[in-house]
């Protein structure tokens, strides 16, 4: 699978490019633009939404290629309700399935923080956004100028996106959340072989349009310049593309300019545009299997009188080519949405946060993780069972240059707290004893070595070692390997070249 992941990333481009561009111009009377854009003027609304994936597994592939192919098809998300309050609170409440698992979750987003749980969970947890805005500056926290910059950059994609060769709009009577509406379908489908066409009359048509162009960088240098101000910087320079050194308080010159060098760029891939693309089908063939037509993104959208999506559903199957590293013929993404309350009063469901593990000041341990959980809940078992964090494994080398074992008398010593921290053990000292207190992660077991004694104290127990702890010319306090690692529950294996493998499940 590490191999699939090098193979397929240069399809990846092309996946998103089939959601883009499904089409905007108006059809049947409808219009696409006003009824893509309109949502983004939503305040408040509630939804729901699914999404799946489906991996058809290419013959003859290896068991643990199999395996990967079933834990794909096995995952899903549905999220039951999605709330979005006027004043820019989000919640959300939902299940995802992961073979034969539920783990139901929900979240709360604010101005302050994100605040999630999932059943099974001892206490939520929680990230602080307020503060974030000091280390990125002030300016890029500004909600209406982001807004702003946002609703530009849509208006000009949608405004020129062409359609695709299937695209037509049929009234119909849909359930929504329970309740029968006459709403206006728009059904889309595009193949891969049409995508590269599109992708160049967009091109085409971004090039001439210099109004959307201008006005969409005039939005960007509004947002961009109280940024570049707290950053000190008082000049742009583009000496590199033959435009020199422009004042950015100068907004006319430097939105004529990036226009200019924008549209340039534009022109200049449409010149090689088609000698480029011919070239790619040659160097990488198995891009005609990904662009062809059983690459198909089918995408339904409902809207209501007043041009408000109320429905989506969306489907897109890629088709991969036969390579010995990619195990599968083919993927499928489904997913359906939602959407009722549109501007209406809406609440989100508030996370208290009062009593949630605040998760960006401290680095979990496998052991503190899992106490956060209920031993008998699903997400107990996917963490420790499937995803495996409490397994560690670590090799040994004879002239290993961290550990530097010594070896007498047949046992082999290394540092203590390099060992220990490798399994997730906490060390500490006690200066007035001169002990070195251990405390193991995923049990909580304590162990006590005293420099200079041949005896340790595991859980209240003193245990007999075959030399006394002894500190090396850097500082470092040694410990019997073996000894040491099972009394971390870890297992010890040492080969007949002097290699120790240390692992932990």
């Amino acid at each position: 699978m590490r191999k699939l992941k090098a193979k397929a990333k240069w399809f990846l481009p092309f996946v998103a490019l089939l959601l883009v561009l499904s089409g905007c111009q108006s059809v049947g009377g409808l219009d696409i633009n006003k009824a893509l854009l309109d949502g983004l003027d939503v305040k408040s609304s509630e939804s729901n939404t699914t999404f799946s994936m489906n991996v058809v597994p290419a013959a003859g592939i290896s068991a643990e290629d199999q395996e990967m192919v079933e834990l794909i098809n096995s995952f899903s998300v549905s999220i039951s309700s999605l709330k979005q309050q006027d004043n820019g609170n989000l919640s959300a409440r939902g299940t995802v399935g992961y073979k034969q698992m539920k783990l139901p979750f929900s979240f709360f987003v604010d101005k302050e923080s994100l605040v999630f749980t999932v059943d099974g969970a001892k206490q939520p947890f929680y990230y602080p956004i307020a503060g974030v805005d000091t280390l990125l500056g002030t300016a890029a926290f500004e909600t209406e100028k982001a807004e702003a910059v946002t609703k530009l950059f849509s208006e000009f994609v949608v405004k020129n996106l062409p359609n695709a060769s299937v695209i037509n709009v049929t009234p119909v009577n849909e359930a929504v959340y329970g309740e029968q509406m006459n709403l206006t379908k728009l059904h889309t489908e595009i193949t891969g072989d049409e995508l590269p066409g599109l992708f160049k009359q967009f091109l085409k048509s971004i090039s001439k349009d210099n109004e959307g162009f201008t006005k969409l960088i005039g939005g960007l240098y509004d947002y961009l310049y109280p940024i570049f101000q707290e950053e000190g910087m008082g000049s742009l320079d583009l000496n590199e593309f033959g435009f020199g050194e422009i004042p950015l308080d100068n907004k006319e010159d430097v939105v004529t300019v990036l226009h200019d060098a924008a549209k340039l760029a534009v022109d200049a891939l449409l010149l090689v545009y088609d000698k480029e693309l011919n070239n790619l089908y040659e160097s990488t063939p198995e891009i005609s299997t990904v662009l062809s037509k059983d690459t198909k993104l089918q995408y339904d959208v409902f809207v209501d009188s007043s041009l408000h999506v109320r429905k989506q559903n969306i489907d897109l199957h890629v088709v991969l080519p036969e390579d010995e590293y990619i195990p599968i013929r083919s993927i499928s993404f489904k997913s359906q949405s939602e959407v009722w309350n549109i501007n209406g009063p809406v609440t989100a469901d508030v996370l208290n946060k009062d009593n949630a593990l605040d998760v960006s000041s401290i680095e979990l341990t496998p052991g503190e993780t899992l106490r956060n959980f209920d031993p008998n809940s699903d997400i107990y078992r996917l963490l420790k069972n499937e995803m495996g964090i409490t397994q560690k494994s670590i090799n040994i080398a004879p002239d290993d240059e961290y550990y530097y074992p010594i070896v007498e008398d047949g046992n082999t010593y290394v540092p203590l707290r390099y060992l220990a921290e490798d399994l997730d053990a906490k060390v500490e000292w006690d200066g007035t004893s001169r002990s070195i207190i251990v405390t193991e992660d995923l049990n909580g077991d304590q162990l006590i070595f005293k420099i200079g004694s041949a005896e340790a104290t595991v859980n209240g127990t003193q245990v007999k070692l075959s030399k006394a702890i002894f500190v090396d010319e850097y500082g470092d306090a040694y410990v019997p390997v073996r000894m040491f690692a099972e009394a971390l529950h870890a297992e010890v294996k040492k080969d007949a070249e002097g290699w120790i493998y240390i692992s932990r499940e």
